[in-house]
């Protein structure tokens, strides 16, 4: 249980200064992970680039950046924010499905690794963007290798009829396009077949394919340097990270001999158990026979128990009353789908008292919106057993209005 790095002492303090709700992350929880995938790949030597969709606070970002990490981003805005977190552009890789010609020529501008498109029309779309500043743009394809992740309908992409990516047919007609155009150099080839996947199993299925295809493109006089296998390596919510050396092994071998350099896209995994959402008890009631306690965050904060029935556990900052209950934990927004957890058991905790949502440092404040005009919540990171600094001051009810004309 991820209890242990987040002591209730240190807690309470956090809670006084920085006020609630705050995400608290931890560093030693974040490059402990961090540090596990290396160690985990280490005879593979891959190019990890951080998911900064998982959560791109700078904070975080910049411990990755500092251990020799780049960056995978899926917006102009997380080019911008991966770069000033400290992330070389050379060890940037630009992916996401829709791109506009402004974010591709800034990725272009910037000197990404590569840009990995999903259609035929976004290569187009780069060849031009490329032409127009008169250099050639290196092409990475998103390819689709129908791989069932046995994971959420919501974050499984890998499998036929997705709207990620391209089919090895469409991909092989691209790169030989690509491979005749002044303006393109196919350079990589990229999968990403879903979130919380707990099997190697998938992974292996999925770069065989790869690896398989790749050989074929060079038959055809295409060499690729990257084979970009993606992220989405499972991890427990309210647990740390698996072992990767299961996915290592899925991996490495199939790539081994072939001169390709791998990379892979950690995300939640390395974010996810680093960070709790720290939130104060409001008010306590029953409504016939349910028994609730309302809480200063709410869907805002943290959608993924709404948005993908993600069950976060919760417990008490210090100890409760009573009897063990059973309780639905709610938020202030006007929404029945306000809740940040359901049928959680805890003695019933004080007026006032402090509650932590584990597993909240991944797709949290990444996600979090000012709906309900409710300011959005301050981030914290801990770096030692008594330190820890803001990294993100809670929003103003002036910062909700400042874009506003």
């Amino acid at each position: 249980m991820l209890a242990k790095y987040f002591k209730p002492s240190l807690l309470k303090k956090i809670a006084a200064r920085a006020g609630t709700p705050v995400y608290v992350y931890s560093a030693p929880v974040f490059l402990k992970q961090v540090r596990a995938y290396k160690k985990a790949f280490k005879t593979a030597d891959p190019l990890f680039c951080y998911a900064m969709k998982a959560n791109s606070s700078r904070g975080l970002c910049a411990l990755a950046a500092r251990e020799g990490w780049g960056a995978d981003v899926v917006s102009g805005g997380e080019l911008y924010r991966a770069l000033r977190a400290g992330f070389k552009p050379e060890r940037v890789i630009f992916s996401g499905v829709g791109k506009t010609p402004e974010e591709l020529e800034y990725a272009l501008k910037a000197g990404v690794l590569f840009v990995n498109a999903e259609s035929f029309e976004e290569v187009r779309a780069l060849e031009q963007a490329a032409a127009r500043l008169g250099v050639r743009a290196p092409l990475s394809l998103r390819i689709n290798p129908d791989v069932d992740p046995r994971t959420h309908k919501f974050i499984s992409t890998g499998k036929s009829g997705s709207k990620f990516g391209v089919s090895f047919e469409e991909a092989q007609r691209i790169y030989m396009y690509a491979a005749e155009s002044r303006h393109l150099k196919p350079v990589g080839a990229h999968f990403h077949i879903g979130s919380q996947v707990h099997s190697a199993g998938p992974y292996a299925l999925a770069a065989g394919r790869l690896a398989a295809f790749i050989l074929k493109l060079a038959s055809r006089g295409v060499n690729l340097k990257y084979a970009d296998v993606g992220g989405g390596w499972g991890v427990k919510e309210g647990g740390e990270m698996a072992a990767p050396a299961a996915l290592a092994r899925a991996v490495c071998g199939v790539f081994q001999g072939t001169g390709l350099k791998l990379i892979l896209e950690p995300g939640r995994s390395v974010a996810a158990p680093a960070g709790v959402l720290l939130t104060r008890v409001l008010y306590r009631k029953s409504a016939g026979p349910k028994n609730y306690i309302v809480a200063d965050a709410a869907m805002n904060d943290l959608v993924r128990p709404a948005l993908y029935g993600a069950k976060h556990p919760v417990s008490l900052a210090g100890p409760g009353r009573g009897p063990m209950k059973t309780y639905d934990i709610v938020g202030p927004v006007c929404e029945s789908g306000d809740f940040l957890a359901e049928g959680v058991r805890l003695r019933e905790p004080a007026q006032g008292q402090l509650l932590l949502v584990y597993s909240a440092g991944a797709y949290g404040f990444s996600m979090s919106s000012q709906y309900n005009s409710r300011p959005r919540a301050a981030e914290v990171l801990i770096t030692g057993p008594a330190s820890w600094r803001l990294i993100r001051r809670r929003e103003t009810y002036k910062d909700l209005v400042a874009a506003e004309q």
